[in-house]
């Protein structure tokens, strides 16, 4: 049978799209990614990112074997399961999450292979990412709309004015995705009154911080918030020429209702670092010295807050050539800690089937209507599951304290 030949537009060069755009090359079809960014580092957008095992097995079918090793290599090692702590540090029963676990790699073995959840540093991983397919994300190309093309396929605009054709276009360009405000002008995602602010301390800034929180993560259980804490200790191989020397550092995310923390108006994408710090040292005065030491010590420049929103049950469509993956689609709180997980889920799933067009003559339009099938399962779960942890860290967890 005759290859199938056909080409994936990706808008959105985040963890996904390029997860799409790697696992895309594998199948040897046709893509181009398209990112409004001006550069991969133009931007803050996050630091520390749990891996678990849908994100672990996703990235092994995605990348070639010695791109998945080098991501594996390069997460961060843990001397420690995880703890759950009060305030003061005292430890405490409870877990945020079902979906979470530990990670685990042998006290002293930094060359052991690291197994349960994996802390990877996210512009790391996106750099592993882009690694062989570079020449095909394009940078400063911000999506403006999208037309019926003759033949069956689409026509892309850019806000340059530049325009592109390809036979199925993919979202991935997160939570305010211009893409699905035009595909899914009913479906964006809810505001759910709760954020994130979330910052790093490096480790030579953090010589007062508790020694309990200077391996592996730990959560902490504050009135109706919580505190992420993991400690990223990283073991760079000879072999990782080319990627962006990563020191260790202390991440840190407070998370909860914005009442909660002091966060009355809708205006966080316009506060600075310092003044978010300055929130997070007014919450935290009561705490244990070791653990303000922390707010204390983090650099205001990488301190940002985040709107947490999350999408509704995701219900069936008729599918077109247009379609979405990840958070342009199914946002949810990272209180579970599965958003970007599902979002390289989407990715393997969708160049899955991509391939059977392909390799085997079955209809594209079939094809994108079983991965938005199969993908609306996977993101309702999630969904439900990041709802359920977000109320476990505001609210049950706290009341066993």
């Amino acid at each position: 049978m005759t290859r199938q030949t056909f080409h994936v537009a990706i808008i959105g060069a985040g963890l996904g799209g390029l997860c799409l755009a790697q696992a895309l090359h594998k199948q040897g079809i046709s893509f181009a990614v398209y990112e409004r960014d001006a550069a991969a580092d133009s931007r803050r957008q996050g630091y520390r990112i749990r891996i678990d095992e849908t994100g672990q097995r996703a990235l092994a079918a995605a990348l070639p074997s010695e791109l998945n090793r080098l991501f594996r290599q390069t997460c961060a090692v843990s001397g420690s399961a995880g703890q759950f702590l009060d305030p003061q540090l005292a430890p405490v029963g409870g877990r945020p999450s079902e979906t979470w676990q530990p990670s685990i790699v042998t006290d002293g073995d930094r060359a052991a292979d690291p197994v349960g959840d994996l802390s990877a540093n996210r512009q790391t991983l996106r750099e592993i990412l882009l690694s062989g397919i570079a020449d095909r994300v394009h940078f400063g190309r911000g999506f403006h709309h999208v037309e019926q093309a003759d033949g069956g396929g689409v026509a892309i605009w850019f806000d340059d004015g530049s325009a592109c054709d390809a036979d199925l276009l993919v979202a991935a360009d997160g939570v305010t995705s211009v893409v699905c405000r035009q595909r899914f002008p009913r479906m964006r995602p809810i505001d759910t009154g709760a954020a994130c602010i979330y910052g790093k301390a490096g480790r030579a800034q953090a010589a007062a911080v508790a020694d309990v929180l200077l391996s592996g993560t730990s959560v902490i259980f504050a009135d109706d918030f919580a505190v992420i804490v993991d400690a990223m200790s990283f073991r760079f191989p000879v072999d990782a020429i080319g990627l962006t020397p990563a020191e260790d550092y202390l991440y840190w995310a407070v998370i909860g209702p914005r009442a909660v923390l002091g966060l009355h108006d809708d205006r966080l994408g316009q506060r600075d670092g310092m003044t978010l710090r300055a929130v997070v040292e007014r919450l935290a005065a009561p705490w244990a010295e070791g653990l303000r030491a922390l707010f204390a010590a983090a650099d205001p420049s990488t301190v940002t807050a985040l709107p947490i929103r999350s999408a509704g049950r995701l219900t069936p469509w008729t599918a077109s050539r247009v379609t979405a993956l990840g958070d342009a689609i199914h946002a949810m709180s990272p209180a579970g800690g599965v958003g970007a997980n599902t979002a390289l889920d989407d990715a393997v799933c969708l160049a899955g089937l991509l391939a059977g067009v392909s390799d085997a003559g079955i209809p594209l339009l079939e094809a994108i209507a079983a991965y938005e099938d199969d993908m609306r399962r996977r993101a309702n779960a999630a969904i439900e599951a990041s709802t359920q942890g977000a109320r476990r860290l505001f609210r049950e967890a706290v009341a066993s304290l």
